[in-house]
């Protein structure tokens, strides 16, 4: 389940992230999510959340996934008793802490848990995921919530047909596990086609940061496309590794809510300060 380049020609389907739950890749991706979240919410007007890979939607830290190489260590547990986090760190700890609970770090939400934490009453949410495994434990996990469909089906493809809402308001997040080299093909032509549909929609991509060259192909590829300008938000806690490796992720955020980059602009240097293990630890932010 490990995520190296060498698997990228592996299915899909065997990445299970619950190996690398709360690690730094979710710190990136979960701030940068539920900073755009509540900048969204702050409106009066229904937002709608779709989520195309959305996982289990919460997982235990104490399983033997979790515990095989314990990644939440280097990530959300170096941050968990933190009293002085930026606001959208300490925005996303807060909904860490409400999801795990009084006592120790023990359990980790992903992000259909928290994006139903931050959304509202008039909101809804699709949550797509198509393990079998990882969508039965989505539905009992975000199923009983009535604004939320629990669906096994091809996100990147059903997701396309929800947009627009009748609020004209939504966010999408694609968070694929990039195991298939060329899978980023597939997202650009989704994202693409979303905006196609709905241009004044926010679309949030995550990818790994493992080989920098693929990185640069990937944020060419997607400029070269119709959908305008976008921001980056990128977080490397290490250099490059020779041997390939998980050192870092970003998102790509089209259509970013406003002032989100104020925000981030703050907070990325404070994870590097915090969650840096070489001086190869790094950041970028903004169009």
């Amino acid at each position: 389940a490990l995520l190296r380049s060498r698997h990228y020609n592996t299915p899909m389907l065997s990445y299970l992230h619950g190996y690398h739950a709360g690690n730094h890749a979710d710190v990136l991706k979960h701030t940068v999510l539920t900073a755009a979240l509540a900048r969204l919410a702050a409106k009066d007007k229904p937002l709608r959340y779709i989520d195309t890979h959305a996982g289990a939607g919460g997982y235990e830290l104490r399983t033997a996934a979790a515990q095989r190489n314990r990644e939440y260590e280097g990530g959300i547990g170096k941050l968990w008793s933190v009293a002085d986090a930026p606001e959208p760190v300490a925005r996303w700890l807060a909904l860490a802490r409400q999801y795990n609970g009084s006592g120790p770090l023990k359990r980790y939400p992903g992000s259909p848990g928290l994006a139903q934490q931050t959304l509202r009453r008039e909101d809804d949410l699709f949550l797509f995921e198509l393990h079998p495994a990882e969508h039965r434990a989505l539905r009992q996990t975000c199923g009983e919530d009535r604004r939320t469909k629990v669906l096994r089906d091809n996100g990147l493809t059903s997701c396309i047909g929800l947009v627009p809402p009748p609020s004209k308001r939504a966010l999408t997040l694609i968070d694929p596990s990039y195991e298939l080299r060329d899978e980023h093909r597939t997202v650009i032509d989704a994202v693409v086609k979303l905006h196609a549909r709905f241009a004044t929609g926010t679309i949030a991509i995550w990818y790994p940061v493992i080989e920098r060259r693929w990185v640069e192909r990937y944020e060419r590829a997607l400029r070269k496309t119709d959908v305008g300008q976008f921001a980056t938000y990128e977080f490397c806690v290490a250099r490059e590794r020779r041997g390939g490796g998980l050192t870092g992720s970003g998102m790509f955020v089209i259509n970013p809510p406003w002032q989100l980059d104020d925000e981030l602009e703050a907070a990325l240097p404070w994870l590097v300060q915090r969650l840096g293990v070489d001086d190869g630890a790094s950041y970028r932010a903004g169009g």
